[in-house]
């Protein structure tokens, strides 16, 4: 029997997304919407006529709902793969088993109608290939397979289903767990997918991470990395079967891949069949292949090497193609393997995009005299020139010292920035000299320093300063003394220096 959705739901949900897709600060297209809305909203009930509230009866009738078509496989008794020989040879025989002239029972003009419309539509291919992906909804009058690729018109500029894969989380990439699987699974094949496109689709993705220094984010490098991804079994080569085995047709669907729903008011949609995914047929019962249980998959375990490209950032994810999982269904391309790098921080460097930053300290006499500083760049130290008079926070740019960009190759810049170091404590001299710049800045008397003190002292007068009249130290004349004179007052001087 087949499934009933409630129409509420499904016009609750279209007038949704077409209201969804409207200009923000149109009041025109508002005004659509709303009109869209009031009309697909359901009319109150009228008020019961004072009549019937009165206790009058009046009588109501229900006319008969129209059976659903049957299979054209089914009525003339032909396979799902059937040729259109074997097609055309089964319709002539029961052609002329149930023709009303040579018939005589009454409900052989019914059969023969039925037998007739089976055939129209079966040999027709593109009729034929309606009714395979949309089952009994294609024989429904006024049918059109084109009209779920081109849309609905309307207010909203044209409603599209595969508008509303994109809502659900865009294409069918084949990540694990994402909307569009979601709403591939509640809407399947009423929005153009059927048999063949699941039997080509793509496999799922396999995520993996690893872990690299900076230095090695910069440089490039590569990492070998071990995953589990699902591929075909090589035991029975994905079909799923014993050797000799075959495939029965799917009990759920009937072969044709999809599973119809039927709305309220009549209107059909059909889904993938959960049961065969879409492919028409199951494994029977005991000729599953011993290996992957009839899955026609198994889980497997392999190392892939990664190369890391140098600019590589924090956060980025790398593309391997076909190293992911085989579809589950069908043929198709296997996912591809996403691997997530992860960059440590960096002591010495402070990166922006493809740009380095790094702090340089340098003494105070440097940045007011000028001088030379080291700084370490991805390639070694290089010597660089600090200009005198420099301020703190001053930034200096090397250029091409930076990092290659992982898109266009290209080099970002390194920039240097100054910060200057204040000692702590000072000698007396250097204290000194810094109060004698003060000085000399704020237009002060400059003090006598230690060195003019100690020259100025009497004691070193005494020793230093000449005599006019050629005396020495004691007064007396160098020329005039005794021997005696002189060498008593040598002693005396020494003894002064040596006191000293």
């Amino acid at each position: 029997m087949q499934s009933r959705l409630s129409t509420q739901h499904i016009r609750s949900f279209i007038s949704f997304y077409s209201c969804s897709q409207l200009r923000s600060g149109s009041s025109r297209g508002i005004a659509t919407c709303l009109r869209a809305r009031n009309h697909l909203r359901p009319k109150p009930a009228s008020r019961i006529p004072t009549s019937l509230q009165a206790g009058k009866h009046r009588a109501f009738h229900a006319t008969a709902s129209r059976a659903a078509p049957k299979n054209p496989y089914d009525v003339l008794g032909v396979a799902k793969d059937a040729s259109a020989a074997d097609i055309k040879k089964a319709y002539f025989a029961l052609a002329r088993k149930h023709h009303p002239d040579t018939n005589p029972d009454k409900n052989a003009k019914e059969k023969f109608v039925e037998i007739q419309e089976a055939y129209d539509l079966l040999k027709d291919d593109k009729k034929r290939a309606a009714y395979d992906q949309y089952g009994s909804a294609a024989q429904q009058p006024g049918f059109d397979p084109n009209a779920f690729a081109g849309g609905f018109g309307g207010a909203a500029g044209g409603f599209h289903f595969e508008d509303l894969s994109s809502l659900f989380g865009g294409g069918r990439t084949g990540a694990r767990g994402s909307q569009a699987d979601l709403f591939d699974q509640l809407f399947g094949g009423a929005f153009g997918g059927g048999p063949s496109a699941r039997q080509n689709m793509r496999g799922s993705d396999v995520e993996a991470s690893v872990g690299v220094s900076f230095m090695e984010a910069c440089k490039g490098t590569s990492r070998t990395v071990s995953i589990h991804p699902i591929v075909n079994c090589s035991t029975c080569s994905g079909t799923g079967l014993k050797p000799g085995a075959k495939r029965s047709t799917c009990g759920t669907c009937g072969g044709s891949g999809t599973r119809t729903f039927v709305l309220d008011s009549g209107f059909q949609m059909a889904s993938t069949c959960p049961s065969c995914h879409g492919t028409g047929s199951t494994v029977p019962r005991g000729s599953q292949c011993g290996d992957c249980a009839g899955v026609g998959q198994v889980k497997t375990k392999k190392t892939v090497k990664v190369d890391i490209p140098a600019g590589v950032e924090d956060g980025m994810t790398i593309r391997i193609p076909r190293e992911g999982d085989a579809p589950l269904s069908g043929k198709g391309q296997p996912g591809d393997l996403l691997v997530r790098v992860g960059v440590a921080s960096s002591k010495m460097f402070r990166r922006q995009g493809t740009n380095l930053y790094h702090d340089v300290r340098i003494p105070f006499h440097t940045a007011i005299l000028g001088g030379r500083v080291r700084v370490p760049t991805l390639d070694g130290e290089v010597d660089v020139r600090v200009p005198g008079g420099t301020q703190p926070g001053e930034e200096m740019v090397l250029k091409g010292r930076g990092i290659q960009s992982v898109y266009n190759g290209t080099k970002g810049d390194l920039f240097v920035t100054f910060s200057v170091q204040i000692p702590r404590s000072l000698s007396k001299r250097q204290q000194e000299i810094l109060q004698m710049y003060a000085d000399d800045v704020e237009g002060r008397p400059t003090a006598k320093s230690s060195d003019d003190k100690a020259r100025a002292s009497p004691s070193n007068q005494s020793q230093e300063a000449p005599n006019a009249d050629n005396t020495d130290a004691n007064g007396e004349s160098a020329q005039d003394g005794s021997p005696s004179d002189r060498t008593e007052g040598e002693r005396d001087r020494r003894k002064r220096a040596a006191a000293l």
